[in-house]
């Protein structure tokens, strides 16, 4: 039954890893705790039961974009389903109200639960289920709690039959059980599902030469969709300046801009008008655009969970995507002066600690892969990963060997005592103030690369601690130190290899991770009439103001030219083409697909061969 719902109101063809049990388990009445990985699918988990199931389904979200999308999306599906936000006008927030008994769904916020009068008018309405998104929320231990999910706690005392689902992409096993606790959750259903996203390759860089990097990364994006992130307004300020003199059709977004210019950055971004955006963590929370193919960050962000949660946001379409994070110490600064806002001891504590491990992961020369999750309590096993820079293949690396052994040999002379800057000042010969203070101006060492740059000796310096040979400390003032890996690479027991820094200002780019390779969809399909069934896409959601991949994912379009369907019977054999959408668009689609097979003499695939 569930499998015939699944495809007559979705479309799709066949569930995804763990929504079978979820969804069974909701229909037989038990409360749920789901913590599935970003583009895994949780919106199926509520929405399909909530189809199926008698009276209402509420959805609690703090997020109005959310809401909007899955609503719209929902509608082209012929499904009821509506949302009471700030956006609404007095007279329709009252007409949903006064309806609630017309629809299958509701989206609300959490601060609707301090209403008297919503409360009074649910509890008069069949409600079977409540799907709490972002549940992490709920828990002071998750990495963004919201006091107005507190409130939540009363849904058990208020709600006794209707069951609670709790969704989250990033909680930890502490998280978890505070979920339970909070929602008053009664041996529910818990899945924890895998947190691998193995269609995302991770590469994570020394800030040194980010500039020149970012350009050239981006470069090699053309026409695909993403989200640049900064910590600082100012960052994305000067970031977007620097993307728009280069001829980038990018956009931004932070809290300083006015709540228009913050919507139309969004709008834009959703419905294709916009591709790129630099933005600070004020964005892409809840942003259901499935085709983001890259997510880059400026700067280290402030713990593994929003890291996770942010990089979630790329390939939620199942398809490759590439995430990209440059960082330095300098972070720790940012961060420390963020936490001279927080009163509480031990969440200031916690924070700190979080914070430290983000950075760990920035220096360790474990698979990024492996490292994310066995931080979420997860074993990976598969070595290489192939999918991050650890476990990734460069063929351009250099024996930077001799350079890499003046380095650490400056450093043993100044024995370790000093941060980076000072050990690059006595390399270059510079006599400042502090190297003239210790004498260092009479070390061996003393302007023993005076052809080298600030800034490719700081690369240089980066690299040689993102591989271990070099340590710097943590603190307000970090000092740069050996570590039991040094003497061997002094000794020339052991060769030091990198990426020449000239070659990076060059345009030499760095080979991509292998598991970048594309799916065997996305390798057999008809590039040309992508292009055609995309541009008749597009034609249909400018008509009907709507984003692209409500009319039809990425994925469904390659699906359609790969096997190329002749007949109302193959299209509706492809993934996400339900009856509805069918209805819909099915004919126009289909015609498209059959002049473009005639004109190039054609045939039809099969579908599962």
């Amino acid at each position: 039954m569930i499998d015939a719902a699944l495809k007559t109101h979705f479309g799709y063809n066949e569930f995804r890893p763990n929504q079978r049990e979820i969804v069974s388990s909701v229909l037989e009445g038990k409360d749920v705790i789901a913590i599935l990985p970003t583009g895994a699918g949780k919106s199926i988990c509520y929405q399909l039961p909530a189809l199926l199931k008698p009276g209402l389904t509420v959805v609690i979200s703090p997020l109005i974009s959310l809401m909007q999308d899955q609503v719209m999306s929902l509608a082209k599906n012929g499904l009821p389903a509506a949302f009471l936000n700030s956006s609404l006008p007095p007279h329709e927030m009252r007409h949903v109200m006064q309806h609630l008994k017309d629809y299958k769904l509701l989206y609300i916020a959490p601060e609707r639960f301090a209403s008297p009068d919503f409360l009074q008018v649910l509890e008069q309405t069949p409600v079977s289920l409540f799907a709490i998104d972002e549940a992490h929320c709920i828990s002071q231990w998750g990495h963004s709690f919201r006091p107005e999910y507190r409130q939540l706690s009363l849904l058990k005392k208020k709600f006794p039959t209707a069951s609670i689902m709790a969704l989250t992409a990033t909680a930890t096993r502490d998280v978890e059980k505070d979920i339970q606790t909070q929602l008053c959750m009664q041996n529910p259903f818990v899945v924890r599902a895998s947190f691998d996203r193995p269609n995302l390759t991770f590469r994570v860089s020394p800030k040194a030469s980010s500039s020149t990097l970012l350009l050239q990364f981006l470069g090699k994006q053309e026409g695909k969709s993403g989200i640049i992130y900064s910590a600082t307004r100012n960052t994305v300020e000067e970031t977007h300046e620097l993307l728009q003199s280069k001829g980038f059709q990018v956009g931004k977004y932070h809290a300083g801009l006015s709540d228009a210019e913050r919507a139309k950055t969004q709008h834009d971004f959703i419905y294709g008008e916009c591709l790129l955006i630099v933005a600070t963590v004020a964005f892409g929370m809840g942003i259901h655009k499935p085709d983001i193919r890259f997510v880059v960050h400026l700067d280290m962000p402030r713990s593994i969970e929003q890291y996770y949660q942010e990089v979630g946001r790329a390939g939620r379409d199942g398809l490759s995507a590439e995430c990209l994070m440059f960082h330095s110490v300098k972070e720790l600064k940012i961060y420390d002066l963020f936490l001279e806002n927080v009163t509480d001891k031990i969440v200031r504590k916690m924070t700190k600690e979080k914070t430290n491990k983000m950075l760990d992961f920035c220096y360790s020369r474990i698979c990024r892969r492996k490292s994310l999750l066995s931080y979420f309590g997860e074993k990976y096993s598969k070595t290489p990963c192939e999918g991050c820079d650890i476990c990734g293949i460069d063929d351009d690396l250099i024996d930077s060997t001799i350079f890499a052994q003046k380095i650490l040999s400056c450093v043993y002379r100044v024995e370790g005592k000093f941060g980076l800057q000072h050990v690059i000042d006595v390399l270059r010969g510079q006599k400042t103030k502090k190297v003239m203070e210790y004498g260092h101006e009479r070390l061996s060492t003393f302007n023993l690369c005076p052809e080298n740059s600030e800034e490719e000796l700081r690369y240089l310096v980066e690299n040689l601690i993102n591989k271990g040979f070099l340590e710097q400390t943590k603190g307000e003032y970090p000092l740069i130190c050996w570590t039991p890996t040094s003497r061997s690479l002094i000794k020339g027991e052991t060769f030091f290899k990198m990426r020449p820094f000239k070659a990076a200002k060059s345009g030499r780019a760095k080979k991509t991770p292998k598991s970048i390779q594309k799916s065997v969809l996305e390798e057999a399909y008809d590039r040309h009439l992508f292009e055609t069934l995309s541009t008749l896409r597009r034609l249909l959601s400018k008509q009907e103001a709507v984003p692209a991949f409500v009319i039809f994912a990425d994925r469904t379009l390659m699906e359609m030219c790969r096997y190329y369907p002749s007949t109302k019977e193959d299209l509706l054999q492809i993934n996400g083409v339900s009856p509805g959408k069918w209805e819909k668009y099915g004919l126009l689609f289909l015609n498209a697909i059959q002049k473009y097979c005639k004109e190039r003499n054609i045939e039809s695939l099969p579908h599962f061969s």
